[in-house]
């Protein structure tokens, strides 16, 4: 991942864009906060990720606690179908200034 610092970022914008196609770029203001610019196919991708691992766990968590039943594999497409529709369904918010 490539750091930079917000001033140089402010600056060459563009160019930290185009970089931040292939790598996620980190960010660095002077105060110590950080933020990453990554791609936003690849923000989808790991949200995705994010997403199906939360129900992995969740699903692990419910069966060691007997909290389990069982479901047929139509009503674990649906499942999986409606968590994509959560993740990407989100609008999307403007970039503040």
């Amino acid at each position: 991942m490539e750091r930079i610092n917000a001033e140089d970022f402010r600056s060459n914008l563009k160019e930290w864009m185009e970089s931040a196609r292939s790598e996620p770029v980190k960010i660095t203001r002077k105060t110590g906060e950080a933020f990453v610019l990554i791609n936003a196919e690849e923000f989808e991708k790991i949200q995705l990720e994010l997403a199906t691992l939360r129900g992995m766990a969740q699903g692990l968590s419910d069966a060691l606690h007997g909290r389990i039943k069982n479901s047929e594999l139509k009503s674990m497409d649906g499942a999986i179908e409606k968590a994509k529709r959560r993740v990407l369904g989100k609008k999307e918010k403007k970039a503040v200034g």
